[in-house]
């Protein structure tokens, strides 16, 4: 029946033991969703709804240290994540090379939020 091998992830959200059960994969997956999210309710909050809005001067860039540093680590994350995904999908790469670029997607933001707080 060809079905046999598939396995379907259904997790109660309140049952937080069957989060234990996720492999790297899904967790890149899903801090892609949330970095993803994060990044659309911002644009769209403190961008897009001023502008229409009011002037385009009305746009307003994040306030304090902390708000701009995490702001700029979502968005790297993001973006350098988003890579790894097509480099992933495209070459076909096997489980142990998946978890050490996520690994070093992870350690990249890390690196470049400490220097981004050093410089901002």
């Amino acid at each position: 029946m060809g079905n046999e091998n598939r396995k379907v992830y259904r997790r109660e959200v309140s049952d937080v033991a069957s989060w234990r059960e996720f492999s790297v994969p899904h967790v890149a997956f899903a801090l892609h969703r949330i970095t993803g999210w994060v990044l659309l309710v911002w644009v769209g909050y403190h961008l897009a709804l001023p502008a229409f809005i009011g002037t385009p001067t009305s746009v307003q860039p994040p306030r304090g240290k902390l708000l701009t540093v995490t702001l700029l680590s979502v968005l790297f994350f993001h973006g350098i994540n988003g890579i790894r995904l097509l480099v992933n999908e495209s070459l076909g790469l096997g489980i142990s090379s998946i978890e050490r670029l996520f690994k070093g997607t992870v350690a990249a933001t890390a690196v470049t939020a400490v220097v981004t707080w050093v410089v901002v």
